[in-house]
């Protein structure tokens, strides 16, 4: 290979470098905020849902779900725990005739899904507080619907 075929190489090579875009660089609080926003706009979005079906479910707890009356219902977003958001809860009172266990009064409950449904009773009361108070009265906690 001729000297003057190797120099012009080495140059265009050279060359090349100097023009390639520098790394790009990601600002990663950026992405996890636009990430969290959008997790809860979609927590806001279904929220009607799931008081709906917080309201379905619950109400079958009563001997007679058709009587079922609601107050104090509100759907929370939990604060955020460790860089993630957990699912929204209900929280609100139930009452019917009969009431739950027969009670004549409205009782506080908290939904998180189908399957996890506390209600307050007179066994409870300290670990339904605290439950109430992670999840429904935090700081940090946003009403996503009342």
């Amino acid at each position: 290979m001729p000297r003057h075929a190797f120099a012009i190489g080495l140059l265009v090579a050279a060359c090349g470098r100097g023009s390639s875009p520098p790394p790009s660089t990601v600002d990663s609080a950026a992405v996890a905020h636009r990430a969290a926003d959008s997790l809860l706009a979609a927590h806001k979005a279904g929220a009607q849902a799931l008081a709906t079906d917080a309201k379905a479910t619950v109400a079958q707890l009563l001997k007679n779900p058709a009587t079922a009356t609601f107050d104090s219902l509100i759907v929370v977003q939990p604060a955020e725990t460790g860089n993630s958001w957990p699912a929204p809860v209900v929280c609100g009172r139930i009452g019917g005739k009969p009431g739950i266990k027969g009670a004549s009064t409205m009782t506080p409950f908290i939904y998180q899904n189908r399957i996890n449904v506390f209600v307050l009773d007179p066994t409870n009361g300290e670990a339904f507080a605290a439950l109430r108070a992670k999840l429904c009265d935090a700081p940090g906690t946003a009403p996503l619907l009342n």
